[in-house]
């Protein structure tokens, strides 16, 4: 790839700036084009496991993070009404003057990636995607919203779960599959004794809370549903309300009363999708949710969206031809992000089924975050 200095990405959210900043570390030239015309971040908090912190510090923006979140080192386990059951802990993967995990909010991650992807010089347009691209053998053509006409080496589709990428470079692939859950999500007051990440049991949902900053903590609460239909913001906070209910733990009771403003609820029913490999075709290939879509069960989705980026940077900065560089790249990172889609959504179905034990979703958990702990 040091011949070959032109990579143009699609879409600006988390992966794509973490590529932008891992290339241009590697000396490609980048440009990142964004439909949004405005930087409009949705969501609430999110987590930074072991895993995601060791791809951070590698293109040195662990600090960052570090700074701007909420350190912890394990997430407990308990019933609807409190009662701890277990507990997972975890290893500081990335050095003892480390926490195991961060949860940041996504609006604080997204501007450390894009100052970072700035200080390093990608080209960043917004207001702007892509419409059409033609393959050549060594190259793509393409044609943008603006109708600019440019060609570039490669082109990679970090545009999400609706991805523009992946419909062009693979039209004949189903889209995503509705799991049968929606994730309600808020951000609150943090209680002094929520430290960590704290997953309670209900008898019909999963309740969670995950402390993003001093004063501020993220819920979240995965309900099994019918259909994926949304619900109007105007109605959230009674029916998120109603939900914890079912939980008599003092944690959830706080939530509950504390969850008041009917614009600060989010819910999304919740899809899920794996691309098959390769994830390229020719020149143009795509990574992040435009490749694999996951649940929220192992707070992994966003941290194998940012391993991808590491990844991809580290095999195209390479003196490797773009064609085994990306060979490369599914080697490394098909079977990791497939089992992270189909842990997850085992997770979703053991929660249906109240006769489970809990320590049986902590035991799957453990497991699987043992092997996430892996190298990458």
């Amino acid at each position: 790839m040091k011949q070959r200095h032109s990579v143009l990405i699609v879409g600006g959210g988390i992966a794509g700036l973490t590529l932008a900043v891992g290339l241009r570390r590697a000396g490609v030239t980048v440009r990142i084009i964004e439909i949004q015309p405005q930087w409009d971040v949705l969501g609430v908090g999110i987590s930074l496991t072991g895993p995601t912190l060791r791809a951070l510090k590698s293109i040195d923006l662990i600090n960052q993070c570090v700074s701007a979140g909420f350190g912890f080192n394990r997430i407990t386990f308990a019933d609807a009404a409190g009662t701890q059951i277990d507990a997972i802990s975890f290893p500081p993967l990335s050095g003892p003057e480390y926490p195991a995990m961060v949860a940041i909010t996504r609006r604080a991650l997204h501007d450390i990636l894009l100052e970072a992807a700035k200080a390093n010089g990608a080209e960043i347009h917004l207001g702007t995607t892509l419409t059409a691209m033609t393959q050549r053998q060594d190259g793509v053509d393409v044609v943008l919203s603006n109708g600019e006409r440019r060609a570039y080496d490669l082109v990679v589709g970090c545009d999400g779960i609706h991805s523009i990428v992946r419909e062009l470079v693979f039209p004949d692939v189903p889209d995503a599959s509705f799991t049968g859950l929606a994730v309600w999500r808020a951000t609150i007051p943090r209680p002094a004794e929520v430290t960590c990440m704290q997953l309670f049991y209900g008898p019909r949902t999963k309740a969670g809370v995950n402390p993003h900053s001093k004063d501020e903590m993220f819920l979240f609460l995965v309900q099994p549903i019918l259909n994926a239909k949304h619900i109007a913001a105007g109605r959230r906070c009674l029916i998120l309300q109603e939900l914890l209910a079912e939980y008599d733990s003092k944690v959830i009771r706080h939530v509950r009363d504390s969850v008041t403003d009917p614009t600060a609820v989010d819910f999304r029913p919740m899809d899920a999708f794996l691309l098959p490999a390769p994830w390229y075709h020719g020149r143009a290939m795509v990574i992040g949710d435009a490749a694999h879509t996951t649940t929220p069960h192992l707070a992994t989705g966003a941290g194998i969206a940012i391993e991808d980026a590491i990844v991809l940077a580290e095999v195209l900065g390479s003196d490797l031809p773009i064609s085994e560089a990306l060979d490369r790249f599914m080697t490394r990172r098909f079977e990791r992000c497939r089992m992270v889609v189909e842990t997850a959504l085992k997770l979703g179905e053991m929660e249906r089924d109240s006769s489970i034990p809990i320590k049986a979703h902590l035991g799957l958990m453990g497991a699987t975050f043992r092997q996430l702990a892996a190298p990458i």
